[in-house]
């Protein structure tokens, strides 16, 4: 299977010049917790998260002006392209305790696949269990931190 065959293609994005405030209100509309960050010729730059803006944005005391693009996470971006085996993105997201990659082809933004879009296009309950656990594992680490 391929990440083409699990990857959801109504993406909603934002550039890196948008105030959070903007953001944040894209992502309520469209009730995502998750976002690509585009430059202005469409690459991909970065991702931000809700939590992103809760611990940048709110808990920073900053202003809702604050551009994207300051608070958008940088570096190790999960990204994999149309063709990949989807196996292969699922061992990465397991490995990188990450729950979401940004699909990428021809630098252009194409599609999102969550670890849930994983475990419906495969049906596998074994390893939807074993990837949930790796993330999970990511998640209770950063709760005590």
């Amino acid at each position: 299977m391929r990440c083409k065959d699990a990857m959801v293609t109504m993406v909603f994005r934002c550039g890196e010049d948008e105030p959070a405030q903007k953001v944040a209100r894209l992502m309520q509309e469209m009730r995502v917790g998750f976002l690509p960050v585009t430059n202005q010729a469409g690459h991909l730059v970065g991702v931000v998260t809700d939590r992103d803006l809760a611990l940048r944005i709110l808990a920073e005391g900053r202003s809702p002006e604050t551009p994207i693009g300051s608070v958008m996470t940088l570096g190790n971006l999960l990204s994999c392209r149309p063709d990949d085996d989807l196996r292969d993105l699922e061992r990465r997201m397991a490995d990188d305790q990450k729950a979401r990659a940004v699909v990428v082809e021809n630098d252009k933004v194409v599609g999102v696949i969550s670890a849930m879009d994983i475990l419906i296009a495969e049906g596998s309950k074994r390893r939807a269990g074993k990837l949930m656990e790796a993330i999970a594992h990511r998640e209770s680490r950063s709760a005590l931190a």
